[in-house]
C-alpha cells in the first residue's frame, strides 16, 4: 500500500469514529441526560453514581445488567431497547465527558 492509501484509510477511520461519537453524544443527550445530567455527572434516582466516575467496563456491565435484569423501572425502560453495540458506544462516549 502506498503512503497516500494509508493516509486515506486513516482519515476514513477517524471520520467514522468522529461520526459514531457524535451519534452516541446525541443518543446520550436524548435518552440519558435527563436523569444522568448533560455531562453524565449527576446521581440518578438517588441511586446510580455519576456515570463519569465509572470505568468504561463498569458502565457497560451496569447498563447491560439493568437492561437484562427484568425490572420495571425508569432505568430499565430507558435501557430496554439498547443493543450491545449501543451500550459499548454510550460507555465509550461517557468516558469522553471526564
Amino acid at each position: 500500500m502506498t503512503l497516500r492509501m494509508l493516509m486515506v484509510c486513516g482519515l476514513l477511520a477517524v471520520s467514522a469514529s468522529v461520526a459514531a461519537t457524535e451519534d452516541y453524544a446525541r443518543q446520550f443527550q436524548r435518552d440519558c441526560s435527563s436523569c444522568h445530567g448533560r455531562k453524565a455527572d449527576k446521581t440518578a434516582f438517588n441511586k446510580a453514581p455519576p456515570l463519569i466516575t465509572l470505568s468504561e467496563q463498569q458502565a457497560v456491565e451496569g447498563m447491560t445488567a439493568i437492561r437484562d435484569g427484568g425490572e420495571n423501572s425508569a432505568a430499565a425502560r430507558a435501557k430496554a431497547k439498547l443493543t450491545d453495540e449501543e451500550i459499548r458506544g454510550l460507555a465509550a462516549f461517557i468516558q469522553t465527558q471526564k
